[in-house]
């Protein structure tokens, strides 16, 4: 009777220790993504200080670069830890795991929300990050030729501001979508029968 109680009410060894890091890690990645917003995207838009835009298109250009080697992999490894929870959890749950039948729905929205943040990034993200390093070097070539005057470096100048304006409201978006993946990966990790 112990056997069939404990098979009923227990997970696996790894499952919590998963979910723990599933969690946090879509917390990170939340953490991350809303302090560019406000606190590094103002920053290099900034043109009151008086930094010249070409900088602050390489500024911004190296900055988005050197993000794409962290936060991709950390939702990569949260969405592939969502998934196996989420399976495990359905594959137990349906052999009548209370525990598992109350993460399970959690869990699968946590899981659902790491797919939409990558398809966020892909989609709206990445293009944007692309055209603004595409213009950066613009700009940058414009300051070598000694043509950062002319209307091709204006033009560059005024898309590269506005694109920049529009990352950082989109990547609220994204940062909703984490923090949202965050909640319900705490609400699985605590969910009771």
């Amino acid at each position: 009777m112990a056997a069939i109680a404990s098979t009923l009410t227990s997970n696996p060894w790894f499952f919590e220790p998963l979910q723990i890091f599933a969690t946090l890690g879509a917390a990170v990645n939340f953490g991350g993504s809303v302090l560019q917003s406000p606190l590094i995207m103002p920053t290099v838009t900034d043109h009151v200080v008086g930094v010249p835009i070409h900088y602050t298109a390489q500024q911004t250009a190296y900055l988005l670069h050197n993000s794409e080697h962290f936060f991709p992999p950390l939702n990569a490894l949260c969405s592939l830890s969502n998934l196996i929870l989420t399976s495990t959890a359905f594959l137990r749950a349906r052999d009548g795991n209370l525990i598992a039948e109350a993460k399970f729905p959690k869990l699968a929205a946590a899981f659902g929300l790491n797919v939409a943040t990558t398809a966020w990034a892909l989609l709206i993200q990445v293009p944007m990050n692309k055209r603004m390093s595409r213009l950066a070097e613009i700009l940058k070539e414009g300051v070598a030729n000694g043509t950062e005057k002319d209307s091709r470096q204006k033009a560059a100048e005024k898309e590269f501001r506005d694109l920049q304006l529009r990352w950082r409201k989109l990547n609220y978006g994204r940062a909703a979508i984490m923090i949202a993946s965050a909640v319900a990966g705490a609400l699985a990790l605590v969910a009771k029968p």
